[in-house]
């Protein structure tokens, strides 16, 4: 049994969701709070109620809060304030969606991580997350401390989360000292992340329908907050094409973390994995426009 609470937030797909459930239901949290949103109209009301009863499959010793919306907050509104509804009784939390299967050791690092760095603010979030197994970079830890850590299997405090706001309120100060210059290391992430900020906030009306992710990864960044990379990749998505992650990356392999683990000497970015990262995952395209470019160059002679 953990001790960290976890969240697991749903909608209107029950078979995605019992197949998260299990892997909740094997790791035995002493609390469990679960945030189903409503319905959009009154032909999506069975697979909620379907999805509702998932509740009643807790058979372990456990503290249990529901949350069942009655109308449809949209997966902006609804994750976020899942969240914040959580975090009114909890100091830390684990967090997954869905169609975002976890590894049973990630219940187990998470908690570690939490407890570990529980008082360093720095460190912001716990990400399940890991897109470059068998790195240079995990040669002699287990993981590293990034600024960039995604959700689809996170963790995180009450103290991190309360700089979140759907809104991204005092977005136009941080840009006007420099904004996303200030937290990575090169100037192509940092213009990349300044038009990508700016644009959400520009269509903030638009965006909080539909995200709430890129409004944290905004107020983790934005102190300079530091994400925790497993060195094994824990979280098997496996709502691609069916569901908001439609049309994205998906990682499809899921591992088990050591049981015992190598800890990072020193609590800092690893500015050459963020490049490899940027390029390989965040822009892939990069590098294929700047051959093209120098080619072009080479043949003009410029």
């Amino acid at each position: 049994m953990i001790n960290v609470p976890v969240l697991l937030i749903a909608y209107n797909r029950p078979d995605t969701a019992l197949q998260v459930f299990e892997q909740i239901r094997k790791a035995r949290p002493a609390k469990f709070y679960f945030a189903v949103d409503g319905p959009k109209d009154a032909s999506g009301l069975d697979n909620i109620l379907k999805v509702r009863q998932l509740k009643g499959l807790v058979d372990w010793p456990c503290e249990v809060h529901s949350l069942f919306r009655e109308k449809n907050f949209g997966c902006g509104h609804g994750p976020a304030e899942a969240i914040s509804w959580a975090f009114e009784n909890e100091e830390k939390l684990i967090v997954l969606e869905d169609d975002c299967v976890a590894s049973l050791s990630f219940f187990t690092f998470c908690e570690e991580m939490l407890n570990k760095y529980a008082n360093d603010e720095r460190v912001t979030i716990i990400s399940g997350r890991s897109h470059h197994e068998g790195t240079k970079f995990f040669h002699n830890q287990d993981y590293i401390f990034s600024h960039y850590a995604h959700t689809w299997g996170w963790a995180t405090w009450k103290r991190s989360w309360s700089q979140f706001d759907l809104y991204m309120k005092d977005f136009p100060s941080w840009l006007s000292v420099g904004g996303a210059f200030n937290v990575f290391a090169t100037n192509k992430e940092g213009i990349y992340y300044n038009k990508w900020f700016k644009l959400m906030y520009d269509h903030i009306e638009d965006e909080v329908k539909h995200t709430w992710d890129g409004q944290w990864m905004y107020a983790f960044l934005k102190n300079g907050g530091l994400g925790v990379i497993p060195c094994y990749n824990l979280i098997h998505c496996i709502g691609v094409g069916n569901g908001t992650h439609n049309g994205v990356e998906c990682l499809t392999t899921r591992r088990e973390m050591p049981e015992l683990l190598r800890h990072p000497k020193f609590i800092i970015a690893q500015s050459e994995y963020e490049s490899l990262h940027f390029k390989s995952h965040i822009n892939p395209h990069y590098n294929i426009i700047k051959r093209i470019v120098n080619k072009i160059n080479q043949i003009w002679g410029l």
